[in-house]
């Protein structure tokens, strides 16, 4: 039973401030009428839960206060479901890294108790694991997450909001993945909320060097770079057919945490754009990155060579201590060996649309056109993806 409780509450939102959570229903216009129990639902959670995040706040403020990074951070870039996730897992196996967690980086507020080994909250969290919906990935409150999920839970300055008022995709998209038609009080918001979160990420760590993966952030390498000089970024890239069909199933599966919904055809619509926005912007501004500051690693490579991959990656980086943190990797990888992959089908219609949209990146990154092979089955996975 309090399992079954506790899971109620890993639905987006309910780690938000109640600030937050209303300036975001205001500035989107309301919820769908087929969603407003839940809207409700998750509102009187964030009320029950007011004197307790603010008692949290509290010591999150005197934490952020105080903190500063060591070395700059390593970013894990890439579109979604780009095996970002899994390199992600990877490299974090080694322990040498700091970094947000699944619980924390949806209750960025309680993230002090959440992290502490000793408190009964982060006892009680341990017992907990599921598998997400999307990919069958296991997660639990020592598994690494995206820190963008922080930042839209204690901010309005997020692309996710987009994915849940997905009737004001666009508009998130253009401010806070490309971050255009912003001010510059926006944008200096946005920054501050980033950096409250990668300085609470460091005292959770113990001062840890932080390893974030953040697809949100592939669009951002210039502004990262002018936050956080030094900063090291690792790109990941796979075959665009087989990530097209993986975010497609990623919007179906996820759709229950949508408060405004709408058609398939548009859902496939912003998937085109999107992927074709951020890769646009980062090949943009990848040619203007200082050189050892960047590494690209392709996917299907990964899965095949792990290890000779990501002693490649240190090095490109300049990132020591491989054969150490190798140890780790190959425990990791020995974990994930009877990972069960999902398969899609992929019409001759569908191939056709995506070689039209995202052609251009299909040769670019040196993969084949599949327009000409009817009903593509693609298995998806060998390893975890995102």
């Amino acid at each position: 039973m309090i399992k079954k409780i506790i899971n109620c509450f890993r639905y987006p939102y309910f780690g938000t401030s109640l600030s937050n959570w209303f300036s975001l229903i205001i500035a989107n216009k309301g919820v769908d009428l087929n969603r407003i129990p839940l809207a409700l639902f998750i509102t009187i959670g964030l009320f029950l839960l007011a004197p307790f995040r603010l008692a949290a706040s509290i010591g999150r403020r005197s934490a952020i206060k105080s903190a500063s990074l060591s070395e700059p951070p390593i970013f894990i870039i890439g579109h979604w479901r780009s095996g970002t996730t899994h390199l992600h897992y990877l490299m974090s196996a080694s322990g040498r890294f700091g970094g947000i967690h699944s619980f924390d980086a949806f209750y960025p507020f309680f993230s002090l108790w959440i992290r502490d080994e000793k408190s009964l909250l982060n006892r009680m969290l341990k017992r907990l694991s599921w598998k997400r919906h999307q990919d069958n990935v296991n997660v639990g409150v020592d598994c690494p997450a995206e820190e963008e999920f922080a930042v839209a839970h204690t901010s309005p300055y997020s692309f996710f909001h987009g994915w849940v008022f997905k009737k004001h995709y666009q508009e998130y998209l253009n401010q806070f993945l490309l971050l255009e038609g912003i001010s510059e009080n926006v944008l200096a918001q946005w920054k501050k909320a980033y950096n409250d979160i990668l300085l609470q990420s460091n005292v959770c760590s113990s001062g840890k060097r932080l390893l974030l993966k953040n697809p949100y952030n592939t669009s951002k390498m210039k502004m990262l770079l002018s936050m956080y000089p030094g900063a090291k970024f690792i790109y990941i890239y796979r075959n665009p057919y087989k990530v097209y069909a993986s975010t497609m199933n990623m919007y179906k599966k996820t759709d229950y945490i949508a408060l405004q919904r709408i058609s398939g055809s548009e859902t496939q619509e912003n998937v085109l754009a999107a992927y074709k926005s951020l890769l646009e912007r980062f090949y943009e501004e990848v040619e203007e990155i200082p050189e050892g500051c960047c590494s690209f690693i392709k996917y299907e490579d990964l899965v095949e060579n792990p290890l000779e991959e990501m002693a490649r990656v240190y090095k490109d980086i300049g990132l020591d201590g491989f054969e150490t943190d190798s140890k780790g990797m190959i425990e990791y990888l020995k974990s994930v060996k009877d990972y069960t992959a999902n398969t899609f089908r992929l019409g001759e219609e569908e191939c056709r649309i995506i070689e039209q949209e995202w052609g251009e990146y299909i040769r670019l990154m040196g993969y084949e056109a599949e327009h000409s092979h009817k009903h593509k089955v693609f298995n998806l996975d060998r390893t975890p993806e995102s």
